[in-house]
């Protein structure tokens, strides 16, 4: 409780360039700093010490799991391990934000979903985070091969910005040849036929689901019964048949008019995918990632910020963009796509849509003239009244206020909530860090949990009026949820494997 009041009574938030930013400024360490002991540490057979580092430029990540702008930043670490070698040693440091992420089985949680191998350790009290200085999600700390602080960034950085000054770093140290061998030893993890499902939809006769960490997509009846696997299990943004098409960590879904869209994550692009051609077609996104806040685009020409979920409305495609902090919509019609709410800075702040502000917006779903979203890093839930597109919040106060508490909406508390559908009157909200089910009933403003100890829900679905589908990101499963009395059972896909990862390295 103590560490929730200092970060409710510190919390200063700032966004700029792709950070969230915690407290007032302070110095930063000029030297390295010793891991202290008892730490948990994950993709080693041993806890690290800087002894295990001299010689070779060091990365530190502060990240905290769940944050956009950290997950941003995975890829262009990648780019430098690729490129350095063993040279260069990455090191995640999870100086958390919300209690759930404390844990060693969430932050494991977090190393399986994006596939993570470099070292990686737990810093549960922020110690770490304090010894440096760190002030922000996500900064990384440049040492050199005798210890020194070399650089700090704050806030997300390409790979172009990041290569050079490792470069620099690296002038004068040994060839890899002469650098012992770090005790690196990856998590292995158990192979499923779901991994990381992080969307989910239902049709009259199909149910979709994001196989997010497999990249594709299933559809299967609603019974069970597997009727297509579409995309090779491949990350790519290939276009064509159900077998030749590939996606990169795909999550929201949507089915409309004959057709189910898909907000492709990790491609930066929506797909649309013809349920009776059987193909799959790029309609938005250029394929890389921006922050482009302001204005109106062609939509293949659009540079999109790590769109998460969609939902159509009166011909129109709402698409949850996360990275940029705002709703955008796309328009058919004239194939155009740009931020329609949310004024791109992170926060809690109702209105219009113009001077609106989201905190990663992540799932949707509509109801009548109303446009529902839940903010993961505000742990709210916002209505948005279409077509004006007026902003309010139903539950949640603010970027550090989170928990697990029932009752009235205004004083209710949910943790880091990323999936949300209406269902037979009632908001149903996958409360994902709670491992909780949570229902708010727009009618008495009053909100309940309807089901707990679930493993990471991400995204829900009403299959029925008394039966709900959830997609459980941790579990890599779905379950079904029975109403009114939250009865969890498994919902398996009959026939469905996890695609062959050889095929994916030829």
């Amino acid at each position: 409780m103590k560490r929730r009041i200092v970060l409710t009574l510190l919390a200063a938030i700032v966004i700029a360039g792709g950070l969230l930013t915690m407290g007032l400024p302070r110095a930063q360490a000029e030297r390295s700093v010793e891991f202290p002991a008892g730490l948990a540490w994950f993709n080693v057979n041993r806890p690290l010490t800087l002894a295990d580092l001299r010689g070779r430029a060091v990365l530190l990540d502060f990240f905290t799991p769940g944050c956009i702008n950290c997950i941003h930043m995975l890829p262009a670490e990648r780019q430098l391990e690729h490129h350095f070698g063993t040279r260069l040693v990455v090191v995640g440091i999870d100086s958390p934000k919300f209690t759930a992420s404390t844990t060693r089985a969430g932050l494991e949680a977090f190393i399986q979903r994006y596939s993570l191998g470099h070292p990686i350790v737990l810093d549960p009290t922020m110690d770490l985070w304090n010894a440096y200085g760190v002030q922000a999600w996500p900064t990384l700390v440049l040492l050199g091969p005798n210890g020194d602080v070399l650089r700090t960034f704050i806030g997300e950085q390409s790979y172009a910005q990041l290569a050079a000054p490792v470069e620099a770093a690296l002038k004068d140290a040994p060839p890899a040849s002469k650098l012992p061998r770090l005790p690196l030893q990856p998590i292995v993890f158990q192979a499923h036929a779901l991994a990381t499902p992080g969307g989910i939809a239902v049709s009259p006769t199909l149910v979709a689901i994001a196989d997010a960490s497999h990249n594709r997509v299933i559809l299967a009846g609603h019974g069970g019964a597997l009727r297509a696997v579409i995309g090779n299990g491949c990350a790519g943004d290939a276009d064509g048949s159900y077998t030749g098409a590939r996606f990169n960590r795909p999550h929201g879904l949507t089915f409309h008019a004959g057709a189910l869209y898909v907000a492709d994550t990790g491609n930066q692009l929506l797909r649309r995918i013809d349920l009776a051609t059987h193909t799959v077609t790029t309609i938005a996104g250029d394929g890389q990632r921006g922050f482009d806040t302001r204005g109106r685009f062609p939509a293949r020409a659009a540079t999109l910020n790590s769109p998460w979920d969609v939902a159509w409305h009166t011909g129109q495609l709402y698409v949850s963009m996360a990275g940029d902090h705002q709703i955008w919509r796309y328009d058919p019609a004239s194939q155009s796509i740009g931020a329609w709410a949310g004024t791109g800075a992170e926060g809690l702040v109702d209105g219009s849509r113009g001077e609106a502000e989201f905190a990663q917006p992540s799932g949707l779903t509509t109801h009548g003239n109303t446009l529902y979203d839940v903010d993961p890093e505000s742990s709210s839930v916002r209505a948005i009244a279409l077509p004006e597109g007026k902003v309010r919040t139903l539950a949640g106060s603010g970027l550090f206020d989170f928990g697990l508490r029932d009752g009235a909406a205004g004083h209710a508390l949910l943790q880091h909530a990323e999936g949300i559908a209406w269902n037979d009157g009632s908001l149903y909200v996958a409360d994902t860090f709670n491992n909780a089910l949570r229902k708010l009933d727009p009618a008495t403003h009053q909100v309940s949990t309807v089901a707990a100890l679930l493993d990471r829900p991400l995204a829900i679905a009403p299959l029925a009026a008394d039966v709900l589908l959830v997609a459980e990101g941790n579990g890599n499963r779905i379950d079904a949820v029975h109403l009114p009395d939250g009865k969890v059972s498994p919902w398996p896909i009959a026939g469905l494997h996890a695609p062959t990862a050889s095929a994916c390295r030829r």
